[in-house]
């Protein structure tokens, strides 16, 4: 039985999975590579800006939010007043076939299968390995106020450190933060 999740697109997710067995598959920088590449363009696809994320030998963290939300948050017809650390509750219904806020029909849903489909896919074809490296399910939190977006922020950017490894997990491939972005949540 699939796990029900409640979408809310007018915060920010922050994601998790694994890899089979917790098998270090993005050691290697080759599958790390590949893994970044996907996720930027399922995001695009899927319209979902990829906030910040950190790829680990054996899971991964993801910060994304939807890009019509986005779009409106910086636009200013966004209503919602983040710098408080407040959130009114959303109008429309947040458990719903498809999401009814923000205009986007994707779900985090779709985007996470978009992710894992494709990069099966692609090592598949790419490199020979004929079965699922990554765990079926994944873990989500709704960042829905400011001091948990910048625990989820500083969980990503800290990561790494606290696993004490190596420099390259640092930056790309390995690590992305969109600054730009992130400091136009506050």
């Amino acid at each position: 039985m699939t796990q029900r999740r409640i979408y809310q697109n007018e915060y920010p997710y922050f994601i998790t999975w694994r890899t089979r067995e917790n098998y270090p598959l993005f050691e290697k920088t080759k599958f790390a590579e590949l893994l970044s590449y996907i996720i930027f363009n399922a995001g695009r696809l899927k319209r979902f800006n990829v906030l910040a994320y950190q790829i680990m030998p054996d899971h991964v963290h993801l910060l994304t939010m939807n890009a019509c939300v986005f779009e409106n948050l910086i636009a200013g017809t966004e209503t919602r007043d983040v710098r408080s650390g407040k959130m009114p509750p959303c109008p429309f219904p947040t458990r719903v076939s498809r999401p009814a806020v923000g205009g986007n029909p994707y779900t985090i849903s779709d985007l996470m299968y978009t992710i894992k489909s494709f990069y099966y896919k692609q090592i598949r074809v790419k490199y020979g390995i004929k079965y699922s490296c990554l765990q079926p399910r994944f873990y989500t939190r709704i960042a829905d106020t400011e001091k948990y977006l910048n625990t989820v922020i500083q969980y990503i950017k800290q990561n790494p450190i606290k696993a004490e490894l190596s420099s390259k997990y640092h930056r790309l491939p390995y690590q992305h933060f969109d600054w730009k972005k992130i400091n136009n949540l506050f």
